[in-house]
């Protein structure tokens, strides 16, 4: 259950998520410790090194180009208007209005469903896995909760309230690296003017709630409830963006094959990937067949196997019957 919250509030924080630029020296640095060699790390040092690696990892991503002397001129405005956008403390609020609003009602409508545990929870408590727990009634499992846990639904709601807590802190350390991204890439995409009169709007009583819910507003239930409206719309369009339907490459000739190629280029082939033909040979022809066989399973017919129209009102004259009346008929005219 508690999983299940996370997944959530964890969904929609990427939603609110805007890209964030990197500092250049910060990024050629956790570059440079994701390419060092490998040293035993301390167990308790595990989570710290993960982070460098996911820091390196972004930064290899989203590589930052230096600013101009230009921009570089505009931080100053370009960091008020920053600072007014992410405020001090605003991932800290967006975590408990989303635990208290979208979250959280996920979670109230969990507990409302009875004060027992799930037959997931009890069976992974029991280590009992298959039809003795599933097929447990709600009564069953809540005499078993009591057993178990007396106090279940005052458990979940502690680890509910120590969550949030515990997610206000994670996520509030991402501010200063935001303001800091927010601002480099303001400088880059507006001008000094630009810049001057978005923070005049800013310091006005309507610029000022717009700044400070911004960033915000993109948790809000109104939104998510759209978001959540429009996902069978992308999920009918997930099989072509997936299944590559279409013919995405045009007038684009296909890969060549094996014996498309000339002696000179399957020689340089077979070199360069350390076998010799016929083995490169033989392990294109099964990468192919895999394939055209990976393209049937998904509802596509591989090229060689699709009939047309005509292919099918074409009868079958290799049949037993067919046979047996040729050759009756060539022994009656004596051939």
């Amino acid at each position: 259950m508690k999983n299940i919250a996370l997944a959530a509030a964890m969904g929609a924080l990427a939603l609110a998520q805007p890209a964030m630029a990197q500092d250049e020296s910060a990024t050629e640095e956790a570059t440079e410790d994701t390419q060092a060699e490998p040293q035993q790390a301390d167990p308790d040092e595990a989570g710290q090194s993960a982070g460098v690696a996911l820091a390196g990892l972004m930064g290899a991503i989203f590589s930052a180009e230096p600013l101009t002397a230009e921009q570089e001129a505009r931080l100053p405005e370009a960091g008020a208007a920053a600072n007014a956008l992410v405020p001090e403390g605003i991932y800290g609020r967006m975590m408990r209005e989303m635990m208290d609003g979208t979250v959280g009602g996920l979670f109230g409508m969990i507990l409302e469903q009875g004060d027992a545990m799930s037959s997931l929870d009890l069976a992974d408590y029991t280590g009992l896995y298959g039809e003795e727990v599933d097929a447990l009634t709600e009564e069953q499992r809540r005499e078993l909760t009591t057993i178990f846990d007396p106090v279940y639904q005052e458990r979940m709601e502690a680890e509910m309230a120590a969550m949030t807590d515990m997610m206000e802190r994670v996520f509030g350390s991402l501010e200063p690296g935001l303001r800091e991204g927010l601002s480099r890439a303001l400088a880059t995409r507006f001008s000094t003017d630009e810049l001057e009169a978005i923070n005049a709007f800013f310091a006005t009583p309507a610029g000022a709630k717009y700044a400070g819910e911004s960033l915000i507003m993109f948790t809000d239930p109104q939104i998510m409830a759209s978001v959540g409206q429009a996902m069978p719309a992308l999920m009918q369009e997930m099989p072509a963006l997936f299944g590559g339907e279409g013919d995405t490459a045009g007038d684009l000739p296909s890969p060549r094959r094996y014996d498309d190629l000339t002696p000179s280029e399957q020689r340089r082939a077979a070199e360069l990937l350390g076998v010799d033909q016929p083995t490169l040979r033989a392990r294109m022809a099964e990468a192919e067949e895999a394939k055209a066989e990976e393209a049937g399973a998904a509802g596509g017919a591989p090229a060689d196997d699709a009939w047309s129209d005509d292919d099918q009102a074409i009868p079958d004259v290799e049949t037993e019957e067919t046979s047996d009346a040729f050759e009756e008929a060539m022994e009656e005219v004596g051939a």
